[in-house]
């Protein structure tokens, strides 16, 4: 426990860092929109690249860790979206879905994996990002939509999937593995100073967003939902790897460790761009989140 905290203190300072600046400052989310374009189309791009570009052994049995992956992620969202049916608030249960299976897989994932198992997690890192991200924008859309309205959100989710920045930076790295190609060191260096402001400017900018969308009762149902994210989802996800055996080692502890990661920012952004239990999307991020200090710190000592 204390191995894993001391692993992943640094990744928290960052997230607290943002807290406060945003505490001390109190910028609005304009301010902020420049950084995140940074995180977005070059510094998670660059780390995805550097660590899928060199593909690493385990890639040879790809769709059947995706399919593992996938499907517990998809299982746990099944199991919010059960747990939110009914509320008397009103929220959607698609937000409780949401809670209960779509982790911090772009901000937190592939820079934290990296630094607990080392630079061959960073592939399987992204694998899980490219389809978990294609599965959670599949799934919402069909959850909060009716009839042609729904459709026009899926096809819209979709195409926001393909032109991702990381899912294409994940696909060029694969090309470029493919050539045998050495990156020259102009391009080289560059890619490895983005890569390496990654962590520090997402979890950054994830304390920001943390500062300004608080408040509320936690309540009993995100509570469960939460208890599915940090707890069932990596369990689910060990106890799959038992079962279908044969996986690398590093890969599957990388896919352990993404499942037991805080809700993503992504499930506030998702709401609140549909105004949909808004309240309840920042509950999610802020308590997940702040939960995961202790629940994260525990799978990383076990999986280690």
């Amino acid at each position: 426990m204390i191995a894993g905290l001391g692993l992943i203190a640094p990744f928290f300072i960052y997230i607290l860092a943002g807290v406060v600046a945003q505490l001390l400052l109190r910028h609005g989310a304009e301010q902020q929109r420049w950084l995140d374009a940074f995180i977005f189309y070059l510094a998670l791009p660059a780390l995805l690249f550097q660590s899928v570009r060199v593909v690493p052994p385990g890639a040879a049995s790809l769709l059947g860790f995706l399919a593992v992956t996938t499907a517990m992620t998809g299982l746990m969202f099944l199991i919010g979206w059960l747990i939110g049916r009914g509320n008397k608030t009103g929220d959607h249960a698609a937000v409780f879905g949401l809670a209960a299976s779509y982790s911090n897989i772009g901000y937190m994932g592939p820079a934290l994996t990296v630094a607990v198992l080392g630079p061959a997690a960073g592939a399987p890192a992204a694998f899980v990002f490219c389809a978990d991200v294609l599965l959670i924008f599949t799934i919402w859309p069909a959850m909060i939509g009716e009839g042609r309205r729904g459709f026009a959100r899926l096809t819209q989710s979709l195409r926001k999937v393909v032109t991702h920045p990381f899912i294409l930076a994940t696909l060029a790295a694969l090309v470029f593995a493919r050539t045998g190609w050495v990156l020259p060191t102009f391009l080289d260096t560059p890619l490895t100073g983005f890569q390496d402001a990654a962590a520090p400017a997402a979890l950054f900018s994830l304390g920001l967003t943390l500062a300004r969308n608080r408040g509320g009762a936690m309540g009993a149902r995100l509570g469960a939902c939460l208890g599915v994210k940090l707890i069932l989802h990596p369990l689910a996800v060990a106890s799959a790897f038992m079962v279908f055996s044969g996986f690398d080692p590093i890969w599957v502890a990388t896919a352990i460790i993404m499942g037991a990661l805080p809700p993503a920012a992504n499930v506030y952004v998702m709401a609140r761009a549909e105004g949909i239990s808004v309240p309840l999307s920042a509950r999610t991020v802020l308590y997940g989140t702040a939960f995961s200090a202790i629940s994260l710190p525990l799978v990383i000592s076990l999986v280690g």
